[in-house]
C-alpha cells in the first residue's frame, strides 16, 4: 500500500509539473483548475514517502553552490531593477509617504507620521537621508534589503534544516511572485520586519538571549504587526519548549517569560510620548478581529490571488508542513507558521497583509518538500524542480515588465514643478494623488481621512464639495488653498488656474 502511494505522489507530481509549465508557457489559465485543491491531493500522498529521519538534502559541490547562490542573488535584482528601466518614479502608493517621512517625518512633529510609522523606522531612514537621497532609499536601497531578506531566509533555513533546503529556500525566494509583489507595493517596513523575525528565531535556536532580546525589541519598533505575531508565536513557544522528556522545567518557563518581558519593556521604551497612540490604537482592532473576522483585511492581494500565485511551490510547502509535524519540530517556526494561517484563512486582523508573512513560512516549508522529492527520486526531482524554476522565472519576468508606477509621467513631473509658497495648503482631488502630493511638494496636503488636515471631517460635506467646488467653508480656516485636479478644466469663478492641473481658491 505505501508503495502505490509513492508512485501515485510521483505521477500527481510530474502531472502537476506539466501544468505549470503550460502555465506558464500560456498555454493554460492558472485560474481554469483548482490547482490548491491539486496541490493538498498531491501532498496527502506524499505523506508515504516522508522518513522519521531528517533531510540530508542533495549534496552540491561548492562551485555549483556558489553558482546557485549567486544566481538567486541575481534573480531578486533583476526583477527588481526591471521595472525602473526608464523609469525614476518609486513604485507602490505608499511611496509618497515614505518620502516625506524620510525627509521630514521627525522634524515637522506630523501626527499623522507618528501613527503610521515606528520609531526605529523613522530613526533609521533619518539618519541614512543624511547621506543617501530619498529617492535612493526608496529604490536602491529598498532593493537591498530585498536582497537581505532572502539572504536571511537562506541562514535562517541552513540553521534549522540544512545546507541544501537553505539554496532551495533562496531560489524559490528569488522568484516568489508574492515577495515581487510586496516590492511592488512598496511595503518597506515589511521587507525589514520580515529579516528581524528570522534573525530573532535564529538567537532563539542558538541560545543567544541577549540578542534574541535585541532582535525582537527591533521588531516592535519597525513594525508593529510583526511585533503582534512574533509576540504570539513566542508565547505558544514559551509555554510548550519547556516540556521536554515528559518533564516541564519551571527554569526555563520563568526564562522564556523573563525574556519576553524584556522585549515588551523595551519596545515600549520607544513608544512613550509622541509615538504612544500609534502602539495602542492596535490593541482595540486586534481584540475586535477575534470578534467580528473579516472587518480589516489590509491593502494586499486576496487569499485566492494568493493560492494561484504559489502554484510553482504549494504541494511542496504542505508537504513540508507535514514533515515538521511527523518530526515533531514544534519550535517557534512551527507556531509561527500556524499562527499566520489562522490569521489569514480565518480572516482575523489585516488578514490580507499577513499573507506577506504567510508566505515567508511557505517558501522555507516547500524548500523542505523540493529536497524530500530529490532524495527519494534524486534525477526525477532535479528534473522537476528545473521545470518549476524555469515556469516561475518566466512569469516572474513577465510580472517584472508590467509593473508600473501609479502615476504618469507628465502627472508626476507636474507634481514636481508646483511651486507655491510654502504656508499654502493643496486639496487633493482624488486619494490616489495625495500620497505623491505629500511626498514631493514642499505643502501641507488637505485630503479627506488623510494627514492632519481635513477641515470638513465629513464624508458627506466631502461629496458635497466635490459636487459644487463651494470652498467657502474651507476659507474661513485656511488663508490660502489650491487645488490639485489633473486632467479637468474648470469653470468656476472662484478657481484661478496657476499651473497645469493646480487652481488657486480666490472665493
Amino acid at each position: 500500500m505505501k508503495s502505490i502511494f509513492q508512485n501515485t505522489y510521483i505521477q500527481l507530481t510530474i502531472v502537476y509539473t506539466i501544468f505549470i509549465v503550460a502555465i506558464a508557457l500560456g498555454f493554460l489559465h492558472k485560474y481554469s483548475l483548482y490547482f490548491n485543491i491539486f496541490a493538498l491531493i498531491i501532498a496527502i500522498f506524499g505523506i508515504a514517502i516522508l522518513k522519521k529521519d531528517e533531510i540530508s538534502g542533495l549534496k552540491i559541490n561548492k562551485e555549483l553552490f556558489y553558482i546557485l547562490f549567486t544566481l538567486a542573488i541575481i534573480f531578486i535584482l533583476l526583477f527588481r531593477f526591471i521595472p525602473y528601466i526608464n523609469n525614476l518614479i518609486p513604485l507602490g502608493y505608499d511611496s509618497g509617504l515614505y518620502k516625506y517621512a524620510i525627509e521630514h517625518g521627525l522634524s515637522n512633529g506630523d501626527n499623522w507620521v507618528f501613527a503610521v510609522f515606528e520609531p526605529g523606522f523613522l530613526y533609521l531612514m533619518t539618519f541614512l537621508n543624511l547621506f543617501i537621497s530619498s529617492n535612493l532609499l526608496l529604490i536602491v536601497v529598498f532593493i537591498l534589503f530585498n536582497v537581505f531578506l532572502g539572504i536571511t531566509i537562506y541562514y535562517f533555513t541552513k540553521e534549522y534544516f540544512g545546507r541544501s533546503p537553505a539554496l532551495i529556500a533562496l531560489l524559490i525566494f528569488s522568484l516568489s511572485l508574492v515577495q515581487f509583489k510586496v516590492f511592488t507595493y512598496m511595503y518597506y517596513k515589511n521587507i525589514i520586519s520580515l529579516s528581524l523575525i528570522l534573525i530573532s528565531f535564529i538567537f532563539l535556536k542558538k541560545e543567544k538571549y541577549p540578542y534574541f532580546i535585541i532582535s525582537g525589541i527591533l521588531i516592535g519598533i519597525f513594525h508593529r504587526p510583526a511585533l503582534y505575531i512574533f509576540g504570539l508565536s513566542y508565547l505558544l513557544y514559551t509555554f510548550t519548549s519547556p516540556y521536554k522528556n515528559k518533564k516541564y522545567n519551571f527554569k526555563i518557563l520563568r526564562n522564556n517569560i523573563l525574556y519576553g518581558i524584556a522585549i515588551l519593556a523595551g519596545t515600549l521604551i520607544f513608544y512613550l510620548g509622541k509615538f504612544g497612540p500609534a502602539f495602542f490604537s492596535l490593541i482595540f482592532p486586534v481584540v475586535n478581529s477575534f470578534a467580528s473576522p473579516g472587518q480589516s483585511p489590509g491593502t494586499f492581494i486576496t487569499l485566492l490571488d494568493y493560492q494561484f500565485s504559489v502554484l510553482f511551490y504549494l504541494p511542496f510547502a504542505i508537504l513540508g508542513l507535514f514533515y515538521i509535524i511527523k518530526q515533531r519540530k514544534f519550535d517557534i517556526f512551527f507556531f509561527y507558521t500556524i499562527l499566520v494561517a489562522s490569521i489569514v484563512y480565518f480572516q482575523l486582523f489585516f488578514f490580507n497583509r499577513f499573507i506577506i508573512f504567510l508566505d515567508l513560512s511557505l517558501i522555507i516549508l516547500s524548500a523542505l518538500g523540493f529536497s524530500i522529492i530529490i532524495e527519494k527520486k534524486k534525477i526525477l526531482g532535479i528534473v522537476i524542480i528545473i521545470a518549476l524554476f524555469a515556469s516561475a522565472a518566466i512569469l516572474q519576468f513577465q510580472a517584472s515588465q508590467d509593473v508600473k508606477p501609479l502615476i504618469s509621467q507628465t502627472l508626476f513631473q507636474s507634481i514636481q514643478n508646483i511651486n507655491i509658497p510654502k504656508s499654502a495648503y493643496i486639496i487633493s482631488f482624488s486619494s490616489s494623488y495625495a500620497p505623491y502630493l505629500q511626498g514631493w511638494t514642499n505643502n501641507k496636503i488637505i485630503a479627506p481621512g488623510m494627514f492632519d488636515y481635513d477641515p470638513l471631517n465629513s464624508r458627506a460635506k466631502w461629496e458635497q464639495y466635490w459636487k459644487d467646488l463651494n470652498a467657502s467653508e474651507m476659507l474661513s480656516k485656511y488663508k490660502e488653498i489650491y487645488l490639485f485636479i489633473p486632467n479637468q478644466a474648470l469653470n468656476n469663478s472662484c478657481y484661478s488656474k496657476v499651473s497645469q492641473n493646480l487652481y488657486k481658491i480666490t472665493c
